[in-house]
């Protein structure tokens, strides 16, 4: 058989249809299994992972003379014939132990069920139809939205070299004052109300993208991106060297780049402060840059807890917070990205794993980040964590009031919600 992934990757659900309505005819000898990577948590934000498991059915489909559709939502459809059942089974087996680490496989049993569905085309042909029909259904819903979505906002142009002058001149003219924002991290005790300790500030870069560049996609090239913020660090730093804004007399911290920590720009802002002003300031730092290069990592770490600032490391995941060590590094603080899946994550066979490393790194010196809802803040509490930072803090902040109240207020929204929706509709004419 020749394998799909030949095909277009637009065309691979029609592809697959195709081909199965080829073999009605042999449907007794042939067999078909849709393998659900859609349905990974974690693994789905990795591509490289990803494409690890592709290569690895592609070379067992190509052995057991298989054909392999690699589907727009991330899900593979294998096509084998009778003779490579066993062959099959083994290597998603393989597939399985590879993957076993993502919080989806908790459930172990229940997980290596739902991680696959089989089809027998000889007494299930009709359902895989259909299956697949859905499938070319759901993928031109999605081209739909895309195009939708490209005409209304418009990713812009890639971000490469030949626009990256233009684009350094346009920030290094803009007047970045309207495009910083204000983000605090807070306490959260008992008593549920926050308590600012101090504000992150930054450059949003959608805010700078709709204002300066409405053109330019300034996430496209991730390497780019990162070259680019150093030059976002120059006039943000230039900006708080000249800026009277009594905000900025409070506690804050800084997001930016090691180099720019090393550069003469900061060299000129660190002059204009004292001893107890440095220690009121948290330089933050993207764990991609400490690792890209220890040494000048260390260097510039050393520079900083020299001078009297505070360092926190940013960027942590679940993943990741096992293999970082805080002490170690010399960091003061640490942020871990709140996800919707944690706490299935915590209750996971690895859960007990990724306790003890929070415990480890001293629950008191992590900063739970993009808390999005109240069970951020009660699971954070769960684990020992009092300092978050997110939208939901925000709001908690600008209505003045506890997460109790927000969930009292949310309660009763629902309610009356109900209340409405149960109520019969008044005719109106036309």
């Amino acid at each position: 058989m020749t394998s799909g992934s030949s095909q277009q990757p637009r065309l691979q659900e029609q592809a697959l249809l195709n081909h199965i309505k080829r073999l009605e005819r042999s449907r007794g000898d042939t067999f078909a299994v849709q393998i659900h990577l859609s349905k990974l948590m974690t693994f789905l934000q990795l591509p490289e992972c990803l494409d690890v498991v592709r290569t690895m059915m592609a070379r067992e489909a190509k052995k057991a003379e298989a054909s392999l559709f690699p589907l727009f939502n991330t899900d593979l459809f294998v096509v084998y014939p009778r003779g490579a059942l066993t062959k099959m089974d083994e290597a998603l087996a393989r597939v399985g132990q590879v993957l076993s680490d993502d919080p989806f496989f908790a459930d172990e049993a229940e997980a290596q069920q739902e991680f696959c569905t089989y089809f027998n085309l000889d007494t299930q042909f009709e359902e895989l139809i259909a299956q697949v029909q859905t499938l070319i259904e759901q993928r031109a819903e999605q081209d739909l939205k895309a195009r939708t979505q490209r005409r209304g906002n418009g990713p812009g142009k890639p971000l490469d070299l030949s626009n990256l002058a233009a684009i350094q001149k346009a920030i290094a003219q803009a007047d970045l004052s309207t495009m910083t924002s204000r983000q605090a991290i807070c306490e959260v005790g008992e008593t549920g109300r926050p308590q600012p300790l101090f504000y992150e500030l930054f450059t949003s870069i959608g805010a700078l993208q709709q204002a300066l560049l409405p053109d330019q996609n300034l996430c496209s090239d991730r390497w780019l991106f990162q070259y680019l913020t150093t030059k976002l660090d120059e006039r943000m730093l230039a900006w708080l060297t000249r800026n009277d804004d009594s905000t900025l007399k409070r506690s804050f911290s800084l997001n930016i780049n090691i180099a720019s920590v090393l550069s003469p720009r900061f060299l000129e802002f660190d002059a204009l402060l004292d001893k107890e002003r440095r220690n009121t300031i948290v330089i933050e730092l993207q764990m991609v840059d400490v690792f890209a290069d220890i040494p000048r990592f260390l260097f510039a770490r050393e520079f900083l807890l020299d001078r009297g600032y505070r360092i926190c490391l940013d960027g942590l995941t679940t993943l990741s917070l096992p293999f970082v060590d805080r002490r170690m590094l010399g960091f003061e603080l640490m942020k871990l990205h709140w996800t919707p899946q944690l706490r299935q994550q915590l209750e996971g066979k690895d859960g007990e794993h990724l306790r003890k490393s929070i415990e480890d790194t001293n629950p008191r010196r992590i900063i739970m980040m993009r808390c999005e809802t109240d069970d951020a803040i009660e699971l954070g509490h769960e684990l020992g964590i009092s300092l978050f930072q997110g939208y939901f803090l925000d709001h908690l902040l600008k209505e003045k009031i506890s997460r109790e109240e927000a969930a009292e207020r949310l309660a009763a929204a629902m309610t009356r919600q109900r209340r409405t929706a149960g109520q019969p509709q008044t005719a109106t004419g036309a």
